[in-house]
């Protein structure tokens, strides 16, 4: 049996608010968005699509609102499971903010959402990881991240398991991803994808003046193109990945399908 599984950051909720052509004719199976605006008003505007929400999971407070990951699924061909949520280590930039942030009554962790599915009743227990990893840091942080992940779904080596969504992982050192995902037996559904955020000026986007700095550097030396969203996939046959070509955020959302074997 088929599945599809887009994943896409929606850029402060920006892009979740023009979702209405990317899912009337892509269709996929499963929903995994980051930077969601987590409101219940929010998380119900795709109940007209057919989406049913798995649940969300909280990850910081910008602009004044709560914004986090968020797993959606077409009910009509998948059964939920169980759903679980797990905190992330920080990185020492978010460690010293995040100080100053519960000092105003605002600090957050950084979750990460695992939702179990399964497509049947006698189909196999399908296990999705969505993460968004620091932003701040370095590579060494967000492997550490990712080595909580993958601990945590190591519990189960013959389900079949899916951790996608928004890496942030910078080029340099990418060897060391490839390495640390392999170990756990991952396969890369998105390596035909070369590219997936653009950086737009600031007048498309609410960007700090740190972050629009950050982006100027980022044109500069990557030619305006840069790939922080994955999927990783085992015990599943890939069939096919692809960017959507749409500007409604910073990122492209990607969707991948895969087959049950």
């Amino acid at each position: 049996m088929t599945f599809s599984l887009l994943t896409y950051n929606v850029l402060f909720n920006k892009a979740f608010l023009q979702l209405e052509k990317i899912l009337l004719k892509y269709k996929p199976d499963i929903l995994c968005f980051q930077e969601v605006d987590t409101s219940e008003k929010n998380l119900n505007r795709l109940n007209k699509f057919g989406y049913t929400l798995a649940d969300y999971s909280n990850s910081f407070i910008k602009f004044g609102k709560i914004y986090g990951v968020a797993t959606y699924f077409n009910a009509k061909k998948l059964n939920l499971v169980k759903v679980d949520s797990f905190n992330l280590p920080r990185s020492v930039y978010e460690m010293l903010t995040t100080i100053v942030k519960i000092l105003k009554g605002s600090g957050k962790p950084r979750t990460i959402l695992r939702t179990d599915l399964s497509l049947g009743k006698k189909s196999k227990t399908l296990a999705i990881y969505n993460v968004h990893l620091t932003v701040t840091g370095i590579n060494r942080t967000r492997a550490k991240q990712l080595a909580t992940i993958l601990n945590h779904s190591f519990e189960v080596k013959k389900m079949p398991v899916i951790i996608t969504g928004d890496f942030n992982y910078f080029p340099y050192r990418r060897k060391k991803l490839e390495v640390l995902m392999s170990k756990y037996g991952f396969k890369e559904a998105t390596s035909n994808i070369n590219y997936t955020i653009r950086f737009p000026d600031r007048k498309f986007a609410k960007y700090s003046f740190i972050q629009e700095i950050g982006a100027k550097i980022l044109r500069k030396y990557y030619n305006n193109r840069l790939k922080p969203d994955y999927s990783f996939f085992k015990n599943l046959r890939l069939i096919k990945s692809e960017r959507v070509e749409v500007k409604f955020s910073d990122h492209y959302p990607i969707i991948s399908t895969f087959k049950i074997t």
